[in-house]
């Protein structure tokens, strides 16, 4: 019994280090859904705070599942998983009867499950707490050394939130992900591969034009400001002069509209073009951030803050060893960082 309860306590805390970890390494998609579920249930007011609320929230529910998979903090994490578990159990039943178009959010955009699946996978962890925790005083007592293996990754976990938040996530599963081709690309039905996913830029000038042939016509940067009253616009001109001069086409997309666009400090040498908010946050997670297409193709991405200082390098390079190089940096990065947590988790 006491095997069957330890097990149950780690099939739990696994599933919410995924979940958290899923949104702790993508907060602009974390904020989304925590805005979806703030309009839920009518708490609008606190949508300014929506990004800190999620990270939060992701970081307590993979602290949570760190502490039930090393045995440390026994009483409180079980208390803490019967109240997040229930709480969620609710809310999803609420979704599942109500069906509003919106995602759970469980996993971030890691794994997408529907309502129904989402309340049966908290019926299922329900189920797994009550042959855990019950009763509390029965649940045991941890090693010594599991102290410092849930001290170690705590501190991954402090470590994912920094990188996450200054950094693009390590991996995307959205249809703008390194190595997509645009529609627009595509010249006739002999381009089509109905293995692939041909995502949309669909942006417009100031005349209300649709002008997504100009994202695939040779080397073009994008610059995309989801949150224009947010943006750096002194770094985000810096980043549109670097472009040019590097003989690229800069393409400056913003989520807003040409009447509204004069309230925004945009220096006026910059040409804007005016697109969805969330085909830009899709894009590229951070306000400000960087795209690299060649001829319809993403090669790569940047975050504001690590625009490179020589864009010229990356564009005179060959576009498939700079995707390759690109898209094989961040998986060992994130395969690095879950195996190393696996072993801190397991093998001390």
């Amino acid at each position: 019994m006491k095997f069957l309860r330890r097990f149950c306590a780690v099939v739990i805390g696994i599933t919410f280090i995924v979940s958290g970890l899923s949104k702790i390494m993508d907060p602009a998609v974390t904020m989304l859904i925590v805005t979806e579920y703030l309009r839920l249930i009518h708490f609008g007011f606190l949508i300014p705070a929506a990004k800190v609320l999620g990270v939060i929230l992701a970081s307590l529910e993979a602290i949570t599942g760190i502490a039930l998979v090393t045995g440390v903090l026994r009483k409180v994490a079980a208390w803490f998983t019967v109240w997040m578990v229930g709480v969620f159990t609710i809310i999803t039943l609420c979704l599942l009867i109500k069906n509003p178009s919106m995602d759970c959010g469980c996993f971030g955009e890691v794994i997408h499950l529907n309502h129904l699946q989402s309340f049966l996978k908290n019926l299922a962890l329900a189920a797994l707490s009550a042959i855990a925790f019950i009763p509390l005083r029965n649940i045991g007592e941890p090693k010594p050394r599991k102290w410092v293996s849930f001290g170690l990754a705590t501190l991954a976990i402090g470590y994912a939130v920094l990188y996450s938040n200054t950094h693009i996530p390590i991996l995307d599963f959205t249809e703008f992900a390194p190595g997509c081709e645009l529609m627009a690309s595509l010249d006739d039905e002999d381009d089509w591969d109905a293995s692939k996913t041909y995502p949309i830029l669909s942006f417009r000038d100031s005349q209300n034009e649709y002008c997504d042939s100009i994202a695939v016509d040779g080397p073009v940067v994008t610059l995309s400001v989801y949150e224009p009253a947010k943006a750096n616009w002194e770094r985000i001109h810096r980043h549109y002069l670097q472009i040019q001069e590097a003989g690229a086409t800069p393409l400056l997309l913003v989520a807003s509209y040409p009447l509204e666009i004069d309230q925004f400090d945009i220096p006026v040498d910059m040409t804007v073009y005016y697109a969805d908010y969330k085909t830009l946050i899709t894009l590229n997670r951070s306000n400000g951030g960087a795209s690299y297409f060649r001829d319809g193709e993403l090669i790569e991405k940047w975050h504001q803050r690590g625009f490179p200082a020589s864009i010229a390098q990356h564009l005179q390079a060959d576009p498939v060893e700079r995707g390759s190089r690109f898209i094989a940096g961040r998986r060992i990065k994130s395969q690095a960082f879950c195996l190393g947590l696996a072993i801190v988790l397991i093998a001390l």
